[in-house]
């Protein structure tokens, strides 16, 4: 992995800005790695679950029914549908075409991603060392994307597994397209689906499958000569994020701590493979209008304390760290995500200064 990413900091995705100038303004706080901006309160074609149904609707797989897509397997034209959806993929994933543009996002659903982009192509983010971008992750939109009698797409294998192959395009299409500004390109799987996964509401999913597909997906990212992360805003079950391939494991590190350090010996077997580990030590909460720069030092010291004592090297870890926001914050009133993201920007600075990499 690459160690110039030590102690930066990155944002999440979502941001609660109706204008989309103004989001952007905010993320260029984030100079050495700034990320399109997510903008579900523009509209709902820009949460992160329908942005990423696109080209499932483009080819007929996705409907709208009730005012919600959903996968409509019913349909006469289904079995046609899905044999042209392999054969995109196929096509893609070999190198035999060069239409993975079918897999982007429509203007009208990421406004955010293409002021983005006019940025990018203009050179106002020439403070860059890293350009970020994120997809909704395989168990979050599968639990949430129902077929035509609103079951869970995540329990048909045949729809789960188109979930996921989409996603994986889609991922490569977003590395591919952010690669063209020169910098090296971070992709975010953002599974908040996990929290909570080994309750009884999660009882039918099953580990290995779930990193399978992740591994699908950080596959792609990794195709387009991409980084790849995992967000999950709360707890889960971190051995089977931790025994991925992917590069960034980004946690809250505010809130869920303590379910970070079930998994002690997973999360050493990642660092000493080179992975980096994201602290999302900023809370995306009215919470965050109360606490300064030290305390969130303080905090992130009495961690890397606990874990240092339970057998982790400290220089690697500090070295193999990034600094986040605990989640998004396009649930956030505009001053809360203004507060976390100058405290993400400023603590990242202060430990960069206290624990230099050389």
């Amino acid at each position: 992995m690459k160690t110039d990413l030590s102690l930066l900091a990155i944002g999440i995705g979502s941001l609660p800005h109706l204008e989309t100038t103004e989001a952007i303004k905010l993320i260029q706080t984030l100079e050495e790695i700034p990320h399109w901006p997510q903008l579900p309160n523009q509209a709902s074609s820009e949460d992160m679950l329908n942005q990423y149904t696109f080209p499932l609707f483009k080819l007929g797989l996705v409907v709208e029914q009730g005012g919600k897509l959903c996968f409509d397997t019913s349909q006469p034209n289904w079995l046609n549908n899905v044999t042209e959806f392999y054969n995109q993929y196929l096509a893609i994933i070999e190198g035999n075409s060069d239409n993975f543009n079918f897999f982007s996002f429509p203007e009208g659903s990421a406004r955010g991603f293409y002021a983005f982009l006019e940025k990018l192509i203009k050179g106002d983010f020439n403070k860059a060392k890293f350009i970020k971008g994120q997809i909704t992750g395989p168990v979050t939109l599968g639990l949430q994307l129902t077929d035509q009698d609103k079951r869970s797409s995540y329990y048909s294998s045949e729809l789960r597994e188109i979930v996921v192959k989409s996603l994986a395009l889609q991922a490569f299409w977003q590395t591919k397209t952010l690669s063209q500004y020169n910098k090296p390109v971070i992709i975010f799987i953002d599974e908040p689906g996990l929290y909570g996964y080994g309750q009884s509401t999660f009882i039918t999913l099953k580990k290995e499958e779930i990193t399978n597909e992740l591994n699908e997906i950080i596959d792609s990212i990794h195709l387009a000569n991409g980084i790849a992360g995992i967000h999950v805003c709360a707890g889960t079950d971190w051995s089977m994020i931790l025994q991925s391939k992917t590069d960034i494991v980004n946690f809250d590190a505010y809130g869920y701590f303590t379910s970070m350090t079930v998994y002690i010996e997973e999360l050493k077997a990642f660092i000493d493979r080179g992975g980096l580990l994201a602290w999302g030590i900023i809370p995306t909460s009215q919470k965050v209008l109360e606490l300064t720069v030290d305390d969130l030092i303080t905090l992130f010291e009495q961690h890397v304390a606990f874990l240092v004592q339970n057998g982790m090297d400290r220089r690697s870890l500090l070295q193999q760290s990034l600094i986040t926001p605990s989640c998004g914050v396009g649930s956030c009133s505009i001053d809360v995500a203004e507060k976390v993201y100058a405290l993400t920007q400023e603590v990242a600075i202060k430990l960069a200064e206290l624990y230099p990499a050389n």
